[in-house]
């Protein structure tokens, strides 16, 4: 009997090969592939955030799982170091506990991103860890915590929860773990501020199993923070590291729905700092429409949000649902990478394909201190899933940009699936 005959008995498409689908990994021209999929408990790859340390090696984190927010869920470190051309095999940093019969414990780490401490080259990778609760989403129900390592990433050590500020969305259990996501690593400003943005969710009337499904579950409230590492810069033992939360108090930035202005809904901002030492945040929203904030003190207080425009009272910048990373180079020009669509009348998540990029510079003497040029085409898959995926079709979505010597890296997905790095001329 032939392979060919046996694959036809078998019920198996005739010229379908194992693993085929892995071969689609080039089709938006990367640079190189970071991680490419097995099958096997891998099917969902996704928030790609990279950094890069004091001896030129590239650190990749990401979240593996067999798909999005299953209790398999983990948080995995790949190195290179030689430019991105070639990739350690994914280090699981945690991830559930499992027992001798194989079952699993459910307790998912997740969304990890990377600081490093310029003086030391200490590799930080916080991520969000699920005790058991689940008061919106096990994978947002979570405390902040984090592992580290001393020799440029090779091996890590784990290190303590950091506790983060109750607020006025938090369960009046006082048991009550917090519920938040950050997708982008920490910026370090030119005044010794390491800070990164976050969304905070509001917690669910019960503590183990959250929102009630139907009508309420889709239609989660979420308000913006920010988490400054206020002493990462210095401290050595790991137990004694401190983050605040701003806005101060029991609320963060919040945003109206436009289609439902009694709820409001913001996610995942991306900060850069400007040259006149203000930062600047571009914000995902329910809106069709980026937003963004600004910052003239380090972080601690910021401006309302408003829809980011091209040009001072010119188009509003359309987005759907989605996350919108941004980067300022060296030169001071600013890197937007969004849908240039809106959300329309997709529901609670649009399109997130094609992606574009538009570039930015700064106007500071204006009420929006960064206006950018024309969107720009930048990638597509035509709608295409890969076979083995577990998401949709979208290219880009939860990536990140880098610029490592004299080069803009972006980091990325195509469809939560393949892990992939691309060098962008601008």
């Amino acid at each position: 009997m032939t392979r060919r005959t046996f694959l036809r008995l078998a019920g198996a498409p005739a010229l379908e090969r194992i693993g085929s689908d892995r071969l689609l990994w080039t089709r938006t021209n990367p640079d190189f592939a970071i991680y490419l999929p097995t099958g096997y408990g891998d099917r969902c790859n996704q928030q790609v955030v990279a950094a890069a340390t004091p001896k030129g090696t590239l650190i990749v984190t990401f979240t593996l799982a067999s798909f999005e927010a299953a209790p398999d869920q983990r948080v995995a470190v790949v190195r290179s170091t030689d430019e991105g051309q070639s990739w350690s095999f994914p280090l699981v940093l945690d991830g559930q506990g499992v027992d001798r019969e194989g079952r699993g414990d459910g307790l998912r780490a997740q969304y990890s991103f990377p600081f490093v401490v310029p003086s030391t080259g200490r590799i930080y990778v916080f991520y969000s860890k699920n005790r058991g609760q689940n008061q919106v989403r096990p994978d947002t129900t979570a405390v902040l915590t984090f592992a580290y390592s001393d020799d440029d990433g090779i091996s890590w050590e784990r290190g303590p929860v950091i506790p983060l500020p109750r607020c006025e969305w938090s369960h009046p259990d006082p048991r009550a773990d917090p519920n938040w996501i950050s997708i982008y690593a920490p910026i370090l400003t030119r005044a010794g501020t390491v800070i990164c943005g976050a969304g905070r969710y509001k917690a669910g009337p019960d503590l183990y199993r959250g929102w009630p499904r139907g009508g309420g579950a889709p239609d989660r409230e979420t308000e913006l923070v920010f988490f400054r590492f206020d002493n990462i810069l210095t401290e050595r033992d790991p137990a004694r590291l401190k983050v605040s939360v701003f806005p101060e108090g029991p609320r963060g930035l919040r945003i109206p729905r436009k289609d439902d202005p009694a709820r409001v809904w913001s996610n995942e901002p991306g900060i850069i700092e400007l040259s006149d030492g203000r930062l600047f945040a571009a914000v995902r929203t329910r809106n069709d429409a980026i937003y963004w904030t600004a910052s003239a003190d380090q972080g601690q207080t910021w401006t309302q949000p408003e829809p980011l425009r091209y040009t001072n009272g010119g188009e509003v910048v359309q987005n759907p649902n989605a996350p919108c990373p941004t980067v300022r180079l060296s030169d001071g020009r600013i890197v937007l990478m969004f849908y240039n669509r809106p959300n329309g009348k997709a529901g609670q998540f649009g399109p997130r394909d094609p992606v574009y990029l538009a570039v930015g510079r700064e106007t500071l003497e204006k009420h929006q201190p960064v206006e950018f040029g024309r969107p720009r085409f930048f990638m597509t898959i035509e709608g295409k899933m890969p076979p083995g995926g577990t998401s949709w079709p979208q290219i880009a979505s939860y990536s990140s940009f880098l610029e490592h010597k004299g080069r803009l890296y972006l980091f990325y997905n195509d469809s939560k699936y393949f892990i992939l790095g691309k060098i962008v001329n601008v």
